[in-house]
């Protein structure tokens, strides 16, 4: 990581703690205030969570990749589904080839997947689809789901810096499933389906 990346996570690593401690004193005044008061701390809470997600996204792409190992993205697939499947609602359907090997990043590889998955569940969508299969020495993962879909604009800007159509979003989701893509030597896309978005990640076989 070069000085100026090794700064800018540094600043990023000092700055999540004045909020931990902002947040803290916060809800402590909340116990003694009036309930008139509540919508004002209900907005302060949140913008500290968006800048702390905005803080985590960002060292996640400041973070150097460690060794890589090998990859089954068989088994992230069904971890991460099985995490949501605690809490969330939409049904996982999936079309598995098995004993696909990729080599890379296991945590960011778990992130990439992770910001997929939530990003269908927020677009309130009811099923997920999710294909793994070989294609021209290429693992393929297609992530389809049958939610609200992408207006005109955010398919031109989705994945843009800090662009985001979500109240509560840091516009670096997006970006950080790409990067971490790219930095696997491989490709990600994701655009509108005849019912939702489908995102396709295209990454080497090893």
């Amino acid at each position: 990581m070069d000085v100026k990346k090794e700064i800018a996570a540094a600043l990023a690593h000092e700055i999540k703690n004045p909020i931990a401690l902002i947040k803290a004193n916060v809800d402590y005044i909340k116990t003694f205030s009036d309930d008139e008061m509540l919508p004002a701390f209900n907005v302060i809470n949140k913008e500290l969570s968006k800048l702390n997600d905005l803080i985590n996204n960002y060292t996640t792409l400041l973070r150097p990749s460690d060794e890589w190992e090998k990859i089954f993205p068989e088994d992230i697939i069904y971890d991460v589904t099985d995490e949501f499947s605690i809490t969330e609602a939409p049904e996982f359907l999936f079309d598995i080839e098995s004993d696909i090997c990729i080599y890379g990043d296991y945590s960011k590889f778990s992130i990439l997947l992770f910001n997929v998955y939530k990003n269908a569940i927020e677009a309130n969508a009811d099923n997920i689809k999710t294909r793994l299969y070989r294609l021209n020495g290429n693992a393929v993962i297609e992530i389809e789901d049958n939610g609200s879909g992408m207006s005109k604009d955010t398919v031109e800007n989705i994945g843009s810096p800090f662009y985001t159509t979500k109240e509560k979003g840091s516009g670096l989701g997006i970006l950080i499933c790409r990067t971490i893509t790219e930095n696997m030597n491989g490709r990600f896309e994701i655009k509108n389906s005849s019912k939702g978005c489908t995102v396709h990640i295209e990454l080497p076989i090893r």
